[in-house]
């Protein structure tokens, strides 16, 4: 056969198909090496040509990239500044607690507000950069770092003079904003404050005066406390007589009782013997019994005292019901005005307590206001200086890494190539492919082998 390449007929075809379908497909590896020398000079120079390319391009088309590198440190002791309600249970200060905190700020809140567009735009305004928020941004990288309070930000710019620049505003421009935002949350908490101190001073002055006109009402609370006071004075004095009436009457009748047991056994009269001169005899005569008249005048005194005493305590006790009905309807208006009173003395308190607390809540933010935030709860632990050396592009690794994936690229290209190309070259190709023997190669004729005399035309 000729040393040129002859394409595979179907039946060759099917003996290939028939031997890829064996139970097992052995790899030789002097094959694959035969494959990968066929192929060497094609890896190699291709693989130059990437490297080439890579460099170039790292050399002539990219620009490189500088980074400025500047250290934050968060101050966590900002928690002790801030206004908390207090545990006293008023529903006030609650309320102002919460309306004019001083804000606490977590390690992710910072590193937030870091990217935030309203910083971009000032550190743009600040440098006069012609960048938008979100172009700066994107050159900005920002990290908290493991198990510490720092905040590492990393500005890129292909000017390193402009990425120190950016760093160090960045770090101005963020403590700034964050003292101006303070600022401004404390500005309202202090309008809202005072504003709510002039409407309850308003109102207390409205609830002192209401409580002073019913004070000086002409049956007001302390008009009527004297006059029950009075009135219970004098029924307890009524009381009091009553009382000992009820005694004396008893003592009277006790005695009628005892005067009326010894009339009952008195004689009214007794008889006495006279003698009599003139006629010699004795003569008998009846008397009144003047113990019994003594018993019966003193008697008709006593039941006369008796009937004194039950009409006094008769009146007394008149005077006594009248008295307690009095006293009831006084205590009953006393209640009334003394319940209106305690009402309108508390809401007095009340506000005025409410005033104090807003005054005292106020001055504490005034005092709050006076707190540079920013530097107060970050500080700039290392600014950023000059980078002398661009981060990118790394050309030996570039190149590198070019390297590598061009000799794997280029080498599975070579045996995909090899794989695709279904022509018989050589007697090796015959055997492996055919499985038949090679009994003879006739070899190629071309120009260059007549002119070397390799082979001779007979005539």
């Amino acid at each position: 056969m000729k040393g040129e390449s002859v394409p595979l007929t179907e039946e060759n075809k099917n003996n290939n198909n028939h031997y890829a379908n064996g139970e097992e497909i052995e790899i030789d590896l002097r094959e694959l090496i035969r494959v990968f020398r066929k192929w060497l000079r094609l890896i190699v120079v291709m693989t130059l040509l990437t490297v080439l390319c890579v460099g170039a391009v790292n050399t002539w088309v990219l620009q490189p990239v500088y980074q400025a590198r500047t250290l934050l440190m968060v101050n966590k002791a900002i928690e002790k500044l801030q206004v908390v309600p207090s545990a006293s249970g008023n529903q006030l200060e609650d309320v102002v607690g919460v309306v004019s905190p001083i804000p606490v700020l977590t390690m992710s809140t910072y590193l937030g507000q870091i990217k935030s567009e309203a910083l971009m735009n000032r550190i743009i305004q600040d440098l006069a950069l012609p960048y938008s928020a979100a172009q700066l941004a994107g050159m900005i990288e920002a990290e908290v770092v493991k198990d510490s309070n720092l905040i590492s930000v990393k500005v890129n710019n292909q000017d390193p003079v402009l990425a120190s620049r950016i760093a160090n505003s960045l770090s101005e421009q963020y403590l700034q904003l964050m003292t101006d935002k303070n600022q401004e949350q404390l500005s309202r908490s202090v309008v809202f404050l005072e504003k709510q101190r002039a409407e309850t001073d308003q109102a207390l002055q409205e609830a002192e005066n209401e409580l002073e006109h019913f004070q000086g009402e002409p049956r007001g609370v302390a008009v009527l406390e004297t006059e029950f006071n009075q009135k219970a004075e004098s029924q307890a004095q009524l009381s009091s007589q009553l009382q000992a009436a009820r005694v004396e009457l008893q003592q009277l009748r006790s005695g009628v009782a005892r005067l009326e047991q010894e009339l009952e056994i008195t004689p009214q009269t007794f008889t006495m013997e006279k003698w009599s001169e003139a006629t010699g005899t004795a003569g008998h005569t009846e008397e009144v019994n003047p113990l019994y008249v003594s018993l019966a005048q003193e008697l008709a005194v006593k039941q006369a005292a008796l009937a004194e005493k039950q009409g006094q305590i008769t009146s007394l006790e008149a005077l006594v019901a009248q008295m307690k009905t009095e006293l009831d309807e006084l205590q009953a208006q006393l209640s009334g005005k003394r319940l209106q009173q305690d009402k309108l003395q508390r809401e007095v308190d009340r506000l005025c307590q409410a005033s104090e607390t807003l005054a005292q809540k106020s001055m504490e933010i005034q005092i709050a206001k006076s707190i540079d935030l920013g530097d107060t709860t970050v500080m700039v632990i290392s600014e950023a200086s000059l980078p002398d050396r661009p981060i990118k592009p790394n050309k030996k690794l570039n190149v590198a890494i070019a390297a590598v994936l061009g000799l794997m690229a280029f080498t599975l290209l070579a045996f995909v190539l090899e794989y695709l190309d279904n022509t018989i070259k050589t007697p090796e190709d015959v055997s492996s492919q055919l499985g038949l023997p090679v009994l003879g190669v006739i070899p190629q004729s071309t120009a260059a082998t007549v002119k070397k005399g390799y082979y001779r035309i007979r005539s």
